[in-house]
């Protein structure tokens, strides 16, 4: 194979390394599988979650409180998943009865230690249950021991927001966790759309890459020797 076929050849091995890496390592982030949440005929799901109570979302953990999941086909009260995602359904943190504490999720997903990640979430707002101060959307996310809260003030009814959380994994698995902050009076915290990706190619891949570069290299300058030889 030629020199520069070679190179070629590798360069695509590491951008394909480099999008494999990227793969959300999120399970059901969209909310698309409700398991046996309860919905009615409004499109409004609604199960209670209360600590040691009902059946969390599949894959995910309740933590503390209760949510209740809303659909944008037949969107409760106006409500609806965030845009792009091709779930109908979303999460409200703060719970059908709006009483504190809220509640929130989290799930534990697969990590290389030292690797940095980026934590992608969408943030739901609305003009009728928030207002521009205490009542703001309001949600603490956190992963290995990164924390960061972030507020949203309603710009319509229907206001949503892409959030991101940059963290660098200590271990093989990584809890993320998403919950509602009960300093505020929010009576309602949208989530929608959660993906963990890397933030950079794992050290693997950087390890290949450089094998790889490495024995082309060599290759290169064993045909220079021999094309010396012959002349």
């Amino acid at each position: 194979m030629k020199p520069y076929l070679l190179v070629t050849a590798a360069v695509a091995a590491v951008l394909t390394a480099t999008e494999a890496g990227a793969a959300n390592l999120v399970n059901n982030g969209d909310f698309a599988n409700i398991g046996n949440v309860w919905v009615n005929n409004t499109g409004l799901g609604s199960d209670d979650i209360q600590t040691g109570g009902a059946t969390p979302p599949p894959d995910w953990t309740v933590v503390l409180n209760n949510e209740f999941w809303f659909s944008s086909t037949n969107a409760y009260l106006g409500l609806t998943s965030s845009p792009g995602n091709g779930s109908i359904y979303a999460i409200d943190l703060t719970g059908q009865a709006n009483n504190k504490p809220y509640g929130g999720l989290e799930q534990t997903i697969a990590t290389t230690p030292g690797q940095k990640y980026v934590m992608t979430f969408d943030l739901g707002s609305s003009y009728e249950w928030n207002n521009a101060t205490t009542g703001l959307a309001a949600l603490t996310a956190s992963a290995a021991g990164y924390s960061k809260l972030f507020t949203l003030a309603p710009s319509s009814y229907d206001t949503w927001a892409t959030e991101t959380l940059d963290f660098t994994a200590s271990g093989t698995s990584t809890t993320i966790e998403f919950l509602a902050d009960s300093d505020y009076t929010s009576k309602y915290t949208g989530l929608d759309n959660v993906s963990v990706t890397s933030a950079v190619p794992e050290p693997a891949t950087w390890a290949m890459m450089l094998v790889g570069f490495g024995g082309l290299g060599g290759m290169m300058r064993s045909r220079r020797k021999q094309a010396l030889a012959t002349a």
